[in-house]
């Protein structure tokens, strides 16, 4: 939650404007009142408007605390690939002096990582990972743990996230954690224990969902993880058919640098082979 001064005020004028429209229909309800004319339905409405107030503070204090940046977020990092961007925005507003409240969330924190990650920048992804574990509560704390799982394996730390994985699914956990569960299972785990059939049938799968669709990062990273098994798998081909989806659609991320030097390292072992 990242609330500026200038957010709290839109919050408060629109919650000034509720309240006084509802004092003026309870004003004009007691005055109808007043000259023999019983008119409760200016008094409901003003009621409503009062009770109003109250929802449009909350609403208010996500959408602009919360709501803005993780728009801004899955536009700039999910759909325009523009990692670099969203990290600058979110490491600006986060030292801002215009906050009123100053408590990243989960979600946003989340696409810290993702920001971080298809950066390439392993450290900085671990470090909000392990930010996200502190700041969370209760239940949530095991997703948070999960997302930290999910990176330990893809940055190939497998006795680190083999222990952290294992302590996750000793406790009770919820349906997201199920779901993230069985998809590190089916692909980064799968893919550091050498089950490429598994990640390949998983990834393909993915593919070809049509609910929920793949967003743009979604697509890049699971072409990029097709591109490694099918490199593992020997099948030239097919590897470089998905890094080179990687480098035409991979935006400002590092999987499009990376899947460049993929291909070229590829072409270059076939031809010392032969």
């Amino acid at each position: 939650m990242f609330l500026t001064k200038k957010g709290f005020r839109k919050i408060l004028i629109l919650v000034i404007c509720y309240f006084s429209l509802g004092s003026i229909f309870i004003f004009a309800s007691i005055l109808f009142n007043s000259i023999g004319f019983s008119d409760k339905f200016l008094l409901v409405l003003g009621l409503i408007l009062y009770l109003l107030c109250i929802l449009v503070f909350f609403w208010g204090r996500y959408a602009e605390g919360k709501g803005l940046i993780i728009n801004l977020g899955n536009k700039l990092v999910r759909n325009e690939l523009k990692p670099a961007e969203f990290i600058e925005y979110y490491e600006n507003l986060k030292n801002s002096k215009d906050l009123v409240v100053n408590k990243p969330s989960l979600e946003v924190l989340q696409l810290v990582v993702v920001a971080y990650d298809s950066l390439d920048n392993k450290e900085k992804a671990i470090t909000t990972a392990d930010e996200i574990i502190k700041t969370v509560k209760n239940k949530r704390k095991n997703f948070a743990k999960l997302i930290k799982v999910s990176l330990l394996y893809s940055y190939d730390r497998i006795d680190e996230a083999e222990a952290l994985f294992n302590e996750v699914q000793r406790q009770k956990i919820d349906f997201a954690c199920i779901n993230l569960v069985d998809t590190i299972l089916k692909s980064d785990r799968a893919m550091v224990m050498g089950d490429y059939k598994t990640v390949e049938i998983n990834s393909l799968k993915m593919l070809e969902r049509s609910f929920p669709k793949l967003d743009n990062l979604g697509k890049l990273a699971v072409n990029y993880r097709l591109g490694e098994v099918y490199e593992k798998l020997q099948d030239k081909e097919k590897a470089i058919f998905h890094y080179q989806y990687c480098v035409n659609f991979g935006g400002e991320t590092a999987i499009r640098k990376t899947a460049l030097e993929k291909i070229q390292d590829i072409n270059q072992y076939f031809l010392d082979s032969n």
